[in-house]
């Protein structure tokens, strides 16, 4: 009896400490607006957190911070910089370190809604997916660790992740776009285009299938991987994408 009455005690105990460290997160929203021009940019560097953006009819950039951290002094760590200049917005998270073996703990959130003609010339994430929304503009974007997710596009892109799959979606095709140019190590890639695009398309992959549905014939390398190279139309736009551990799919929307 004596040993029951302990055990449920140190259970009891067990959980309410647990309870209480959930309970201790520290959660802290900044939101902050900027009135810009129909094509600014927004430049962004964030290193633990995910980043969702999304096109709105406004000439605004308006961006929501959640900072996330297990105690008040990571919170403390974690400052967020916004800076508007002449081409832009400008958005930094920046942490300072306890010591010099100090890690970044705590993580940025955000939500960023900017104009439909906005640029995004450079988008890098260390720890944290990324999601772009109709942003008519041309994308700059590199991550580390996390999947990328690009709908409703319309301008040049670049966009790489070293782990983490991607996938790029074309709403209408313009004379202003030229280049796709989409590459990943660990992860797959699927390129949603329109039916009348006109394209000259180049894959590689080292461990992975390439498929299409435009006709496009792969063929398998003579050491290792697949390739693709062909033209679609009159090869106004060109394509590049390259996996070394995934497939490849282009396919019509």
């Amino acid at each position: 009896m004596r040993n029951s009455i302990l055990k449920t005690a140190c259970i009891s105990t067990f959980i309410l400490t647990f309870a209480m460290q959930v309970q201790a997160k520290v959660v802290d929203e900044i939101v902050k607006s900027f009135q810009v021009e129909a094509d600014s940019s927004l430049r962004l560097d964030n290193i633990n957190g995910s980043v969702d953006i999304v096109a709105w009819k406004k000439n605004e950039i308006k961006v929501t911070a959640v900072i996330t951290a297990d105690k008040q002094e990571g919170r403390d760590r974690i400052s967020i910089e916004m800076v508007q200049n002449g081409r832009g917005v400008n958005v930094e998270t920046r942490y300072t370190k306890q010591s010099s073996w100090g890690r970044n703990s705590g993580k940025v959130d955000y939500t960023i809604m900017v104009p439909f003609g906005a640029h995004l010339p450079s988008i890098e994430l260390v720890n944290g997916s990324l999601s772009i929304e109709n942003v008519a503009g041309e994308i700059n974007a590199e991550l580390v660790n996390g999947e990328i997710v690009a709908t409703g596009l319309a301008g040049d892109s670049e966009i790489s992740s070293v782990n983490g799959s991607i996938i790029v979606k074309y709403k209408t095709i313009t004379s202003k776009l030229n280049r796709i140019n989409l590459e990943t190590v660990n992860g797959r890639v699927k390129l949603s285009l329109p039916d009348n695009i006109s394209a000259s398309v180049n894959v590689e992959t080292v461990h992975g299938s390439i498929k299409n549905d435009f006709g496009l014939k792969a063929k398998k390398n003579m050491l290792v991987g697949h390739s693709l190279n062909g033209d679609i139309g009159s090869g106004d736009v060109s394509i590049s994408i390259n996996s070394v551990n995934g497939s490849v799919k282009i396919l019509k929307n």
